[in-house]
């Protein structure tokens, strides 16, 4: 069974993020945790399109929660997500080669501001599975 394909409106950002800024998506839903890159999509249109999954990476809630501990603890992110901040001070989300056959080969980039304001977000517990769902769902 495919499970839906979510659109950008699905996706949640840091509360520390403008609107009009470019941000670390994250959707969560009963079976995955979904990261991307908002830059990727057509503005005009990304609320009601389906985000392609291509552009996606996907964890299992294990290893995103593993990865919001590690951020919360000042550890290096290790696991099924590799963050690493190039040469030009981007940093860059991707797959651990072991995982990309499940999480996905896209790269995502965001520059300081965007990762700063995704690891607040982290610490703050904004992506916490229970904020994506309603009491009732």
């Amino acid at each position: 069974m495919a499970l839906p394909t979510p659109t950008a409106h699905h996706f949640r950002k840091a509360a520390a993020s403008s609107p009009q800024q470019a941000c670390v998506m994250v959707y969560r839903d009963n079976h995955r945790t979904l990261i991307w890159d908002d830059k990727l999509g057509d503005p005009l249109d990304t609320a009601a399109q389906p985000v392609p999954l291509d552009e996606c990476l996907s964890l299992d809630h294990r290893q995103f929660e593993g990865l919001q501990q590690a951020i919360r603890a000042g550890r290096p992110v290790r696991g099924a997500l590799i963050i690493d901040r190039r040469p030009d001070g981007l940093y860059e989300f991707s797959a651990a080669p072991e995982c990309r056959a499940s999480a996905g080969t896209a790269r995502l980039s965001f520059d300081h501001l965007e990762y700063t304001a995704f690891v607040h977000a982290v610490r703050h517990r904004e992506f916490e599975r229970s904020a994506f769902f309603s009491p009732t769902a």
